[in-house]
């Protein structure tokens, strides 16, 4: 008994050890990846945003991008892939969406895509945009179609790439599953950054996979911040909680009917399009595919000028 003593009390003194490392690590990656856009208030919390204005002079009929983000990154994500390209010549709004980045959760429901785009728009009528293409990445994608179901009249174009947009049959693959049971709260707070901190490059190219990441893609999108406890335990809610979420709003799709271009990676590994993409593409009344072969999930990053172009066009803007 003396011994089984002996253990607990070494456990414990390891999980307070890396309760106390965790939280000096998270202050610290939160003073190398600041803030660098505005806060909006909007109500239970602060929309945290970037707001692009166009290099030249644009015509103020056109509509602003809104771009949105995927899972367990942050808005630097969809600014260093598209937002800097499309503020040459179009107005760019790239928010950190509810629970990620530098934007609060705005209360127990941040995993419902309905409470993300109430924030959203909140934050986006108030810097003054009206008419949007709504651009989103992988589980961005998903918010995507629910603010064109949601506001319809501020939605100009969709532009969805490999969107998450279908429950899986059968359920979330294995490893996702058991990444709810393991990464509990207590190791979230404890173990989990210290862990996963040496394996950002790794990270990287499993995210990237089958194509190379770009560049310095850790660094220069801050991932390292979406792995900070108050993050990292938004994403798990919206993970435990997306089938429902996609179960329910999956019946609406047949109701946008504003044009929808999908972007479909052919060798996405993370959302297959066979599961998502493809079966969108053939409820949507004004719905459009771009295929990229050989792009994994990522497309937006190795492909951006590509995409970029195509929401040009859709946004009314002549080749250039």
């Amino acid at each position: 008994m003396l011994g089984l003593g002996v253990l607990l009390l070494v456990g414990v003194a390891g999980l307070a050890a890396s309760a106390l490392l965790t939280s000096w690590l998270a202050r610290r990656i939160e003073a190398e990846h600041p803030p660098t856009g505005r806060f909006v208030d909007v109500g239970p919390t602060r929309v945290h945003l970037v707001d692009l204005a166009p290099a030249v002079s644009a015509d103020e009929n056109l509509p602003a991008v809104l771009l949105l983000h995927g899972a367990n990154v942050q808005l630097a994500d969809m600014r260093v892939a598209l937002g800097d390209r499309l503020a040459r010549r179009l107005r760019v709004i790239v928010p950190d969406r509810p629970g990620q980045g530098w934007t609060g959760e705005g209360g127990p429901v941040v995993s419902d895509p309905g409470h993300q785009v109430a924030l959203i728009r909140a934050a986006v009528e108030a810097v003054g945009a009206r008419r949007l293409i709504v651009v989103g990445h992988s589980l961005g994608g998903l918010i995507a179609l629910r603010y064109a179901l949601d506001e319809p009249q501020a939605v100009a174009a969709l532009v969805l790439i490999n969107p998450t947009t279908h429950p899986r049959p059968g359920g979330l693959p294995w490893y996702q599953r058991a990444a709810e049971v393991v990464f509990g709260p207590l190791l979230i707070r404890t173990v989990l950054l210290p862990m996963t901190l040496p394996m950002l490059d790794r990270l990287s190219v499993r995210l990237f996979r089958p194509e190379p990441p770009t560049e310095g893609y850790a660094a220069r999108t801050g991932l390292a911040l979406g792995l900070t406890p108050r993050r990292f335990l938004a994403s798990m809610r919206e993970y435990a909680d997306l089938r429902d979420h996609l179960t329910a709003v999956a019946p609406r799709y047949p109701d946008i009917t504003v044009p929808t271009l999908i972007v479909l990676a052919e060798a996405d590994p993370i959302v297959p399009p066979a599961l998502h993409g493809e079966i969108l593409a053939k409820v949507l009344p004004r719905g459009r595919v771009l295929r990229l072969p050989g792009a994994g999930h990522m497309a937006h990053h190795r492909h951006g000028e590509a995409i970029a172009a195509a929401i040009e066009r859709l946004a009314g803007l002549p080749p250039g």
